[in-house]
């Protein structure tokens, strides 16, 4: 529970951060160059995750069940990582951005050709910190996940202080937050000794049939959670993008306390025996769906308030979508857990039918609504389509994994003895007396 403990903090500071860059993004570049901003960020981005080939997962699996040397672990992600970021990077250059940003400024499709270099920092920052997570060192990993927040924060305001008031400006700040946490979790990693520099083409060949059956659904993932964006930058206004993109920030609030808790379980659920994986999975979702409810319900409340103090006057108009992403919170954790467990019972192709369910729901959905209401249409497409993926999950769950829903759910007094206690042992990591 300290672990939780710390990567919950963690998330509340690194939303901090994030709130903080979208504030600076928000009030400097107003609607439009917020959503030029995010437009260039989002097909290099996208094919980051595309070629990213579940190396991140492989890594993360092989780490902590100790199934191969870490030095050949190591290996294996950095030069495979290698060569998935080349092919990303020609992919890019070559076809994607003289095809994606055909009809934007001059300015923002230089940038989108200069972020292009996120993707080998993305790719390599992912599996030298998974490395850490998957040998438990959870303290480093959390410090990596602020690194990276907090240094787009201050890249940002050194820009300023360059007069770099722009567009790009904001995305070079980009660039360059990725730098520092993936040269941190290099050292730390040749500091523990796993660094191994030879390829064992075994240890690759497990580690990329491991990692593609994962890349299937997570790709297919990727594309539903990117889909409103792709559309909306597609066939609306880099405004109506800007506000989106606010929109979404907010809403995700509640989601990245699902994701942090899950990244904590993911670990332990792996290293457990099959008889205990079911209460491991189970006493985390229980806490996050806790967590969930209550910071919805805020969140929901106070979102014309929050939206206008933090972003400004011009985006309180996207307090509507925000509320219509905020019903789709719940789905997103309970999803969260159910990935965990295909993952960890290594049976990531059942993931896969859900995730092209979610797709074709979220393609049709936005197809019918986007031209009749807009932003609001893209939310509630958002929101459904996160419905059904759940509830079609808990069904393959119960099929092909014997794992029913109500003992998940359903609290124990163990849940409230650990709670107390990794709540006493978290604040006593901080420095406070109990």
């Amino acid at each position: 529970m300290k672990a939780l403990f710390i990567t919950v903090l963690t998330t509340g500071v690194l939303q901090l951060a994030n709130l903080a860059s979208g504030l600076l993004a928000a009030r400097l570049l107003l609607p439009e160059g917020r959503g030029a901003l995010a437009v260039a960020i989002l097909w290099p981005s996208t094919l980051a995750y595309l070629l990213l080939l579940g190396l991140s997962d492989a890594v993360l699996y092989y780490s902590a069940n100790r199934q191969e040397p870490p030095e050949r672990v190591f290996a294996a992600g950095l030069w495979l990582g290698l060569g998935a970021a080349a092919l990303a990077m020609l992919a890019g250059w070559a076809v994607v951005v003289p095809l994606a940003y055909a009809g934007y400024s001059e300015e923002t499709r230089g940038l989108a050709m200069l972020l292009l270099w996120l993707i080998p920092l993305h790719i390599l920052g992912l599996v030298f910190q998974e490395m850490l997570r998957g040998h438990h060192r959870m303290g480093a990993w959390n410090g990596l996940r602020v690194a990276l927040g907090v240094g787009y924060v201050a890249f940002i305001l050194i820009a300023l202080a360059l007069g770099a008031v722009s567009v790009t400006g904001f995305g070079v700040a980009y660039l360059v937050s990725h730098v520092p946490p993936l040269v941190i979790a290099l050292l730390v990693c040749i500091g523990a000794g796993w660094a191994g520099w030879r390829l064992a083409l075994d240890t690759a060949k497990r580690m990329l049939h491991y990692g593609a059956r994962i890349h299937v659904g997570s790709v297919i993932s990727m594309l539903n959670g990117r889909i409103d964006q792709m559309l909306v930058a597609g066939a609306l206004s880099a405004a109506a993008m800007g506000l989106y993109v606010v929109a979404v920030t907010v809403s995700q609030i509640t989601a990245t306390l699902a994701n942090s808790v899950a990244m904590v379980a993911w670990p332990r659920a792996a290293a457990a025996s099959a008889a205990d994986r079911p209460a491991v999975i189970g006493r985390y979702l229980r806490l996050t769906l806790v967590l969930m409810i209550a910071t919805t319900v805020v969140l929901y409340a106070l979102a014309p308030w929050l939206i206008g103090l933090l972003f400004g006057s011009a985006f309180v108009e996207a307090t509507p979508v925000v509320r219509i992403l905020l019903l789709g919170a719940l789905p997103i954790a309970i999803k969260e857990f159910f990935v965990l467990a295909f993952k960890a019972y290594d049976r990531p192709l059942a993931l896969s039918k859900g995730e092209l369910l979610t797709l074709a729901v979220n393609a049709g959905l936005l197809a019918a609504l986007v031209p009749a209401f807009g932003l609001a249409g893209v939310a509630t497409a958002y929101v459904v389509g996160r419905w059904i993926a759940v509830l079609y999950l808990a069904r393959l769950m119960r099929r092909d994994l014997d794992l029913k829903l109500t003992p998940l759910l359903t609290p124990t007094r163990d849940d409230l003895d650990r709670l107390a206690d990794g709540t006493r042992r978290g604040l006593r990591a901080a420095g406070l007396r109990v």
